[in-house]
């Protein structure tokens, strides 16, 4: 198998469409199916039993990137920048560790992705992120998965022996570096065992136009944001909260290790939603004596008109810009 190699690749491009020949891309050691379409149009025949008339319609490639773990300089940043559409970058706080601020935007940028089967590289232009999840969940590290749009003909090209993958740790749940606070509960990791977080561009992507087979504007739906959680029923605070249908924030903040030679600066992910509602599943079903009893509460976050936004992102590493 010398030579051979699976991998997932991304680059930012400068112009929708145009694949990256840049070689400077972030590599992923995780699974994928972006699976192409060519749509064709088949002619229904009226004078005889047989097809015969039959044309390529609207090019469309999509799939999942399927579970992986969460690690500062993978893919992570591409695909939070990818998923919000811009990035402020505050003042770094010390040379080589930066800090970076996405916040939801109504452009999203471009990708060339590169997926690699071992005997060649798919090369997918003009690649949207769709749909970014983070799961958290106790002793376990934290995973991301995402749905991947392509409207460009892919090309192929020659295989990537010996892919860059970020080996720094990834983000885990079951240490003293870990925040999670629902409305005003700074105590709430203590009963909290599951936390997932969704957020969906809803984009248009089975819409054409007469320019051609490619989806050739990026265009973007309504953005949402949503989320469950796994609460203990050690106290009625959610079901309260869902019977009277109180707005809260959330929070949830992981760290890592130090970055590079720094002696104070971790690794950081930090998701804060706000404006959040529960929307169903705000009470425990009752179990035996030995289950403990769980809420399973699904919620959504609406716009905060204090923080002109619903949801945002904040990682801290040594990379310098997304």
């Amino acid at each position: 198998m010398t030579g051979r190699s699976r991998y997932i690749g991304f680059r930012k491009e400068g112009e929708y469409g145009t694949a990256e020949t840049d070689p400077s891309i972030r590599y992923e050691d995780a699974v994928c199916s972006i699976q192409p379409n060519l749509n064709w149009m088949i002619s229904e025949p009226v004078a005889k039993r047989a097809y015969e008339k039959r044309a390529m319609g609207l090019y469309r490639a999509q799939g999942p990137i399927g579970d992986f773990d969460v690690t500062p300089e993978g893919i992570i940043g591409d695909l939070l920048m990818g998923i919000f559409g811009s990035e402020e970058t505050p003042d770094n706080p010390e040379t080589d560790v930066y800090t970076h601020e996405f916040v939801p935007a109504d452009t999203i940028p471009s990708y060339t992705v590169r997926v690699g089967g071992e005997i060649e590289e798919r090369v997918l232009p003009g690649c949207l992120i769709e749909e970014l999840t983070l799961k958290y969940k106790a002793g376990a590290f934290l995973k991301a998965n995402a749905t991947v749009y392509s409207g460009f003909p892919e090309t192929a090209d020659t295989i990537v022996a010996a892919p860059t993958i970020d080996t720094i740790q990834p983000f885990t749940q079951i240490d003293d570096l870990v925040n999670f606070i629902v409305g005003t509960d700074a105590t709430a990791e203590g009963k909290l065992s599951e936390l997932t977080l969704t957020i969906k561009n809803n984009i248009p992507f089975s819409e054409g136009d007469l320019s051609g087979r490619t989806f050739s504007q990026i265009r973007v739906g309504q953005r949402t944001v949503t989320g469950t959680m796994t609460v203990a029923f050690d106290n009625d605070d959610v079901y309260d909260d869902f019977i009277a249908g109180t707005p809260f924030d959330l929070t949830a903040t992981l760290q890592g290790d130090l970055i590079g030679e720094s002696e104070t600066y971790r690794n950081l992910l930090r998701v804060k939603l706000f404006n959040c509602q529960y929307l169903r599943d705000g009470t425990p079903p009752i179990r035996t004596q030995n289950e403990i009893l769980k809420i399973n509460a699904a919620f959504q976050a609406f716009y905060n008109a204090g923080e002109a936004r619903e949801v945002e992102a904040f990682l801290q590493n040594s990379i310098a810009a997304y």
